[in-house]
């Protein structure tokens, strides 16, 4: 598997305290740091000498529910900075993960059978938010708009037929059942399509299971408020790893 490099992301959590302290000095460096306002994927929207940044906010507001992961994991509070190149090293100690666009392509996906089992593993089960899984109508109302008009769901597709594929997205990640070896290692990536991926946002920004590297596919939110590309499969790689 390849990697490009000339898509790199960086991303860089910190108290909101270290923030404050790093906008200044990059503000003194020339660049410019703007806030990101409906979901925390704008971030992938960086570039050059502009850095995005996501406060605990943001994960509260268009995609509240699926801000419960965040919420419930170690960067709850934090806020994340992304750029499209490596700061000075003076911030490594903030520096949590690295994207790159790859050319990895799965040889065969599970089958639905298969994704059941998957959603069911004792691991995912105790480590999901209890919120996740709350799903209401205005949730599901909004899901189906949006993918619809945005082409990534059919006319007649719903959450209903979409929901198993966005459980067992994040189980893999946790149970790593699929998974592909690089260097060694053997790497769970995204058990389907992008129409079926949701909150990408949770292994895009090395929110759940920090320290394993991991291979994904964006949400259409990614794509559509954020920029990611369809079909491609990101790999993401924590610092320490």
């Amino acid at each position: 598997m390849n990697t490009k490099n000339n898509t790199a992301k960086f991303i860089y959590w910190m108290t909101k305290q270290e923030f404050e302290s790093v906008r200044k000095i990059l503000k003194l460096d020339g660049y410019k740091i703007a806030a990101t306002t409906m979901t925390p994927c704008e971030v992938l929207k960086c570039s050059g000498k502009t850095v995005l940044y996501a406060t605990p906010g943001v994960f509260n507001r268009v995609c509240t529910r699926q801000g419960s992961w965040y919420r419930a994991s170690d960067k709850a509070g934090k806020i994340m900075l992304a750029s499209d190149h490596k700061l000075d090293t003076a911030y490594d100690n903030y520096l949590d993960a690295t994207m790159h666009e790859s050319d990895f392509i799965p040889a065969q996906l599970p089958s639905r059978k298969e994704l059941k089992v998957l959603v069911n593993m004792p691991a995912y089960n105790e480590q999901k938010p209890q919120e996740w899984e709350q799903v209401a109508i205005k949730d599901k109302l909004m899901f189906k708009s949006l993918f619809t008009m945005t082409g990534f769901w059919k006319w007649g597709d719903n959450m209903k037929k979409h929901w198993l594929n966005h459980k067992a997205n994040h189980a893999n990640f946790i149970n790593k059942q699929y998974t592909t070896e690089i260097d060694n290692e053997q790497i769970a990536y995204t058990v389907t399509e992008n129409d079926g991926v949701c909150s990408s946002c949770v292994e895009f920004f090395n929110i759940i299971d920090n320290s394993s590297r991991k291979l994904v596919r964006a949400c259409p939110g990614a794509i559509t408020f954020g920029g990611a590309k369809r079909e491609v499969y990101y790999d993401v790689k924590p610092s320490n790893v």
